[in-house]
């Protein structure tokens, strides 16, 4: 049996609630620390809107990623008396689930329920902006790097043009080989290359066919 009490306040959500997810996304996404920063900070955020002084509540949540073990963030109580899930609509490739437990019996009435999941449905909005962001950032970073490794690549290739006085396919094949016959990356065999074209190290090797 659920218990209903009159004084027992209950969460309300509106303009004041998404202008706070959105703060929380900014602040989260936009220095970097990602989407388990504010996955901790939302479950400390809904822990404290969703308690009252008649109801305590602790709140966790655990987002499954598509290819990437789970996140989970914040706590629940371990001799929690009350437990209520709530899943969160996010999209195809994510999903998530708020754990909201208290210490106290039957704490979570219809009125609560109802209250709490329109929480969660702002919330989900507010952590799939935040996952497309990270994604958005981790594309830029994989980018990045695929540019950077493309032109050392290009670099080496055109080094051992100039030294074996021989075409692209021919420099990219002698490339190739020597990262075969080293057993590593051919990103880092150019690297290698340029360094000691630089000065940048004591490797001297001749890249010949």
């Amino acid at each position: 049996m659920r218990d209903y009490h009159a004084n027992v306040s209950i969460p309300q959500s509106g303009s004041s609630t998404s202008g706070t997810l959105l703060g929380l996304v900014v602040a989260s996404t936009g220095g970097g620390s990602g989407v388990d920063d504010f996955l901790a900070q939302l479950a400390t955020w809904m822990g404290q809107e969703l308690s009252c002084t008649e109801r305590e509540v602790t709140c966790a949540i655990t987002v499954t990623r598509r290819k990437r073990p789970p996140s989970i963030a914040g706590s629940t109580a371990e001799a929690a008396a009350s437990s209520l899930r709530l899943h969160l609509a996010l999209d195809d490739e994510n999903s998530a689930v708020v754990s909201l437990c208290s210490p106290r019996r039957e704490a979570f009435s219809d009125e609560y329920v109802a209250a709490a999941r329109r929480f969660a449905s702002e919330a989900s909005a507010a952590l799939l902006l935040a996952l497309r962001i990270s994604q958005l950032s981790q594309s830029r970073d994989d980018l990045a790097a695929a540019m950077q490794s493309r032109t050392i690549i290009d670099m080496a290739i055109g080094a051992i043009m100039a030294q074996n006085r021989c075409p692209r396919d021919a420099a990219f094949k002698i490339l190739r080989n020597t990262s075969n016959n080293r057993n590593k990356k051919i990103r880092d065999v150019a690297a290698s290359l340029i360094g000691s074209i630089a000065g940048d190290t004591d490797t001297s090797a001749r890249f010949e066919d």
